[in-house]
This record gives C-alpha cells, structure tokens and sequence, in this order.
C-alpha cells in the first residue's frame, strides 16, 4: 500500500482517551484567553502599527509642532447657603454646585462678558485680532472655535479660564480682562439679586403674619363654644350615652317583637270558633265539682265498701247482698244521668266563659304593646339627642385640629422666612462668593509636546492590538479544538494531526493512532452495541469528511470488525477515486435499485472492509433515491451482515442528502477542520439535525496541532526514534496542506 501501511499496526489498548464535553465554567477567563492568543497570532500586525504609526506619529509631533504657551486664569466659586427657600440642606449639595460652576462658566462667554472684554481691549492691539477686525465677532469666534476656554475643574473651586497661543503676554492681558469683567459683573447681579429677594420675603413675612392672626382668632372662636380645646373625653361620655341608649333600644324592638306576637296569634285565636273539644277540659272540671254528682259518688263508693265487707260474711245470694247490689246499680245509672245532664247545662255556660276570657287577654297584651310602642319612640328621640351632640362635638374636635395644624404650618414657614432674612442680611458683609483666585500666567508647552510624543508609540501599540482583536472577530473559524467544545457545545470524540504539524516521518504513525483514538472513543460511547450504523458527514465542503470515513472504516477493518463503507454522496461520489477502486462501480444505486449486496459490494483485499461506491448516474435525482420508502429498510437490514456500517454523506448545509442519511443512521459524525470550518456553520449544521432528531454522537476535529491533539503524549513515543532524532523531525511549514489516507498515498488529496 503505502508508507503508512508499513508502520507496525498497534491494537487499541483498555485505557482510552476521553472524549471531550462541553464545557461551560471559567468563561470569563476563557475569553481572555482567546483574545491574548488572537493578538499574539497576529503580532506582526501589533509590531507594524507601533512602529509605523506610533514611531512616525512620535516624530511628527517632536518636529512639527510649533513651540506653544499655556496661559491660565483662576476664579474662585465658593459654596455657600442656597438661596431657596425650603431648602434642607445648606450647601446646595454637591450636584446643584457643580451645577451652578457650568452655569458660570456658561455666563463668563456671554455677549455680556464679550462686550465688556472687547472695550477692555480694544486699545491694546492684541496679535490675535486684526485692526479692522469686530472685536466682539474676533472674541466669538475664539470661544466657538475652543481658542479660550473656560472650564469648571472637578473637585476644586475653580474656573479656570485657559489659552494656548505663541503670544504669552497678549494672552495674559486678554484672560485678566475676561476675569475683570466677569468679577464686574457678578458682582453687580449679587447686589441686585440680593436685594430682590430680601425685597419678595419680606412681603412673604407680612403676609403670613396676617394669616397666623386669623387663625387664631378661628381657634378661639371654636374654642369658646365648648370652653376647651380637648374635647375627646366629652365625646366619649357622649358615645357612652349613645351606646347604652342603642343597647336599650335593641332590647326594647325585641320585646316588641315578640308582643305583636303574642297579639297576631291572640286575634287569630279570638277569629276561630270555639268547639266542644277546646272547652271540654273547662266543662269536665265542672262537672267533676258539682255537688250532686260529689254526693252520688260517695254513696256509690259507701255501698261498694258494703258489698265488699258482705262478700266477706254473706253469699251472693243474701237478699241483703242482692239488696245492696240493686241499689249500688240505681245509684250508677243515676250518676250517668246527672252527669249529663250537668255537661248539657254546662258547656253554654263555658262557651261563653272562654270568649269573654279570650278578648280581656288580648286586651291585656295590646295595652302592653302600645306602652312599649312608645317607650321605643322616646328612646329614639333621646338617642338621636345624643347622637347629633356626638357628631357635633367630633366635627368641633376636628375643625379645632386643622385650624391648629395650619397655624403650625405657617409659624414654620414665617419662621423659616425670618431665618432667611437673617442669613441673607449677613451675606452682605461677608466675602464674595465669586473672585478672582489667580491672575493670568503663561508656562511653556513643551511638557504636553513632550507627553504627546511619548504618548505615540503607545496609541501605535494600541491602535495594532485593536486592529488585531478586530481580524479576530471578524475570524469566524474554528481554530482549535476546545473552541468547539466549549463554544459551540457539541463534544470532541477526536482529532486528526495535520500534516503541517507533525514530521513526515511521524505522520503514518501519528494519524494511526488518531484514528485508532477515534475508534476507541466510538467504542465506549457505543457500550451497549447499538450503534452500528454511523454516517460522517460536515457543515460545508473542504471539512475532511471523506477523509474521516475512509479512514474510520479501514480502522475498524483493521481490529477485524467486519465493517462496510458507503459513498453517499451521490452527487460528488470520491471514495471509489480515493481507493483506487474501479470507476465503473455504481454499488449503492445497484442495491437502492434492488441488487444483492453481495453483488453490490467491492471487497477491499486483504482487509475486512467492504465498500459500496458510487457514481454519478443518478446526482440530479439522488434526493429522490434516498426517499423511497424502501431505502431506509434496505439500509438498516445491511446491519444484519455488517458489525459497522460507515456512510459518507454530503454536507449538512449543501445538500438535504445529508439530513436522509442522518435520519436513516444510529447515529452521526460531523466533522469540522481547523482554519476552515466556521463557527455559525457548525452550529447550523446541528441545529438542523436537532431539528430532525438526529443522534449526533459528536465532532472529529481535522488538522490539529500536536500540542492539541487527544494524543499529544504519545506522539514520537517507542516508535524507533531517538531524542535527537525527534528533535531534528520537528513539524515544520509546507507549501499546501494535506490529510492522509491509511490505505492512500501521501500525496493523495486534499481534505474532502
């Protein structure tokens, strides 16, 4: 085959490299990381623009800037009590100070302050202006232009007012009648505002001395209607009364509840006609009392004890007992009769008895009614007494509480008033809040010529660094394998060395065990033997995918797995090119179309590799093949014959081929390649897999460095090589970049 074929094939040992995950601590310091390593990629940029542009920026300034003066002028802004009345504070804070030094230097650059410069100097024939010059446009001008300036400075008292000029003393003489002039005329606007204000709160005072009489003279008459100004304990006996007449009057509603009653039911009895059967206890009574029928009982109860003391000594049959038995009979049969005729005379007697009983009953209960009736009217006259003296006395209390809450108001406010007035008549004697701190002086420039020479080299410095943090943003490709851990999250289960990178030597030996690395990490994700049927595809083209299939399949060849390679890219079929196959295979159309696979497939000799090719008979309608319903079925009953089946596909973001192959598969390789594959491809690439629930497995990074491969360690370790020889086999620079097939020449081909 070729020079790698003839590096000793070295079985996968049990400790294998870990793949790598997404990681997502430590960003922070990652990022800076990355951009510390973008400005050193770059350094030869940072190198340029220091010396080009800061060393000749340096030299331009030394040399052709003119020699210059700085002249300064200082006013002094005092803080002192704000003017404001109400105010809480008496420093005005230190934002409304700072507020009030912009306004003053606003003021100092007025037309006012202008004209009374330009009559200042106006004689002097200032360098600055020409004699037919309009002092005041001149003066404008100047200040527009930022020729003097006048500038608040932070954390002092100072305005300062500043010119740079090559005529020092015409600029001092201009500055001290900027300060002259404006001393002038904040001067007479103290004065003037001064006496405005004392003016205004002196009329305020008068006012509210008048309005603290009235209220007074409102409190008092409030006061006097109930001779004291705490009027609580009176509304709470009042409440008191109110309560208990309300208690009483609760109490007296129920009892006349209950006798209406007691009237509606004696009226509804009164209405009913009495019977019999409601007097017949009242007409038994009588009955029961009535002498002769009292009599007849007791000589029917004397004649029963004789007959019982006879049983005693006669027979029934004595004439006597007989004698005595007939009359106990008589007097029975009499006592029925005076019975009734006693209920007879009776029961009219007590009809009439009971009505008339019935009427002085509810009689009774409607005097009782009509007294509560009016017991009730008059406590509610009594209670709404009380309640409007309640009412009265409450709204009294709270007239009272306002009229002196508003008393109290306005003696603070008169008394802040007067407390102003005071301050404000001090004022007057004491020093100027504005002044002049320091006359006009001139210094020599050369300090900022100096600073800004210096300065030069380091803004070249900088403006490299921007420019290489620039390029590396507007750098889009992946250029190392952490990057598309950490950035894009999808996990790295391997890397291949490029061939830049390594010795030529090394590099058989070197991307054999990358593959064998690969293969190793496929095996433990594959722990349950699932995955067997895998499609190796890229975000775009140039990303090493048919590289990283063909290689992937020989090496699983190699550790005697029964493995079957498939050109899926029937659009740019290259695996039959690459393996020095027939070019007349058309294997994967032949068994899409119904072939046996054995007749399909081309066995590579001595390996136990098989490949299906293609070619390019059916590239305009390959989406078409692939989406006949018997396709997926075909492909998945190859895993019946094949311990791996390893499916070359076109890109992700190329073709739709891609997204087939992936839903067919058990699970899918995407490839990316360092210095070619962008970020925003590879996230693309697997959001539209995601999208289709594809089993992403993970990323084979290409053309890594040896320092960044998975198998950094091992590399040139018990191959045969001294040190010094792997010294002298050190990667070095080659005029194109290659990826080398296992079971390819060196000199093969691009990556696919």
């Amino acid at each position: 085959m070729n020079d790698i074929e003839k590096q000793p094939y070295m079985p996968v040992q049990g400790e294998v490299v870990e793949f790598g995950e997404p990681v997502h601590g430590s960003q922070s310091h990652d990022d800076l990381f990355e951009l510390v390593k973008a400005v050193l990629r770059r350094w030869f940029l940072v190198l340029f623009c220091a010396i080009v542009f800061g060393g000749g920026g340096a030299a331009a300034i030394w040399f052709k800037m003119p020699d210059k003066f700085d002249t300064h002028g200082y006013v002094q802004i005092s803080p002192v009590v704000a003017p404001i009345m109400f105010e809480t504070t008496t420093t005005g804070g230190s934002g409304a100070y700072l507020t009030y030094k912009n306004t003053q230097a606003g003021v100092m650059t007025s037309d006012v302050i202008l004209n009374r410069v330009a009559d200042a100097v106006k004689d002097s024939r200032l360098a600055f202006f020409d004699p037919e010059d309009n002092l005041l446009q001149a003066l404008r001008t100047k200040v527009v232009k930022k020729d003097v300036q006048v500038i608040p400075e932070r954390d002092t008292e100072f305005l300062v007012v500043r010119m740079t000029s090559e005529h020092p003393s015409d600029a001092e003489k201009l500055i001290d009648a900027f300060l002259r002039s404006y001393e002038a005329v904040v001067k007479t606007d103290e004065i003037t505002a001064l006496d405005d204000r004392l003016s205004r709160l002196e009329t305020q005072r008068r006012t509210l001395e008048e309005q603290m009489r009235r209220q007074r003279v409102q409190i008092r008459e409030r006061v006097d209607e109930y001779g004291t100004q705490e009027l609580t304990g009176r509304q709470e006996i009042a409440l008191q009364q109110v309560a208990t007449l309300q208690r009483e009057q609760v109490s007296i509603g129920v009892q006349r509840m209950l006798m209406e009653a007691r009237v509606m039911t004696r009226e509804d009895q009164l209405q009913d006609e009495l019977t019999l059967a409601d007097i017949a206890d009242q007409v038994q009574a009588r009955v029961e009392s009535d002498p002769d029928i009292l009599a007849l009982r007791q000589d029917i109860q004397r004649y029963n004890q004789l007959i019982r003391d006879g049983q005693a000594t006669m027979l029934d049959t004595n004439p006597e007992m007989q004698r005595r038995t007939q009359i106990l009979a008589e007097l029975q049969a009499e006592l029925e009769r005076q019975q009734a005729d006693v209920t007879a005379r009776h029961e009219q007697t007590a009809l009439a008895d009971a009505r008339r009983v019935r009427e002085a009953e509810l009689d009774a209960l409607k005097a009782e009614l009509n007294q509560l009736i009016t017991y009730e009217e008059k406590i509610q006259e009594q209670l709404k007494l009380h309640d409007d003296s309640t009412v009265r006395i409450g709204r009294t209390q709270l007239d009272i509480d306002d009229l002196r809450e508003q008393y109290e108001n306005t003696r603070q406010i008169y008394n802040e008033i007067s407390r102003r007035i005071e301050e404000l008549n001090i004022e007057r004697d004491r020093r100027p809040r504005i002044s002049v701190a320091s006359w006009a002086r001139s210094v020599s420039a050369e300090g900022k010529k100096m600073k800004l020479a210096m300065a030069a080299p380091f803004g070249g410095l900088a403006m490299g660094v921007a420019l290489a943090l620039l390029l590396a943003k507007l750098d889009r490709r992946v250029l190392a394998p952490d990057q598309v851990a950490s950035r894009i999250g999808v996990r790295i289960i391997g890397t291949t060395t490029g061939p830049d990178h390594v010795s030529r030597k090394m590099l058989g030996r070197q991307l054999m065990d990358d593959y064998q690395t690969i293969r190793a990490n496929l095996g433990l994700l594959n722990g349950d033997g699932s995955t067997k049927l895998l499609v190796v595809t890229s975000p775009g083209m140039g990303d090493g995918k048919t590289t990283l299939a063909v290689n992937l399949a020989t090496s699983f060849a190699r550790s005697g797995r029964k493995t079957l390679l498939i050109d899926g890219d029937l659009r740019k079929p290259d695996i039959a090119l690459m393996l020095d196959l027939p070019q007349s295979l058309s294997g994967i159309q032949d068994y899409l179309f119904g072939a046996d696979i054995y007749k399909a497939v081309c066995p590579v000799e001595g390996t136990s590799l098989s490949v299906l090719a293609s070619d390019v008979r059916n590239s305009q309608d390959a989406l078409e093949l692939l989406s006949i319903p018997e396709t997926p079925k075909r492909i998945r009953r190859l895993k019946d014959s094949f311990d791996y089946i390893i499916i070359d596909t076109p890109p992700v973001l190329a073709f739709s081929d891609a997204m087939v192959w992936a839903k067919m598969a058990d699970g899918v390789i995407l490839t990316s390649y360092i210095g070619h594959t962008s970020k925003e491809e590879m996230k693309e690439a697997i959001q539209r897999l995601n999208e289709i629930k594809a089993n992403i497995i993970g990323t084979v990074v290409n053309n890594v460095k040896t320092a960044h491969s998975y198998r950094r360690y091992g590399y040139g370790y018990g191959y045969g090589y001294s040190e010094k020889e792997q010294v002298r086999q050190a990667p070095h620079k080659k005029k194109h970049k290659k990826m080398l097939l296992i079971t390819a020449a060196p000199e093969s081909n691009e990556p696919t």
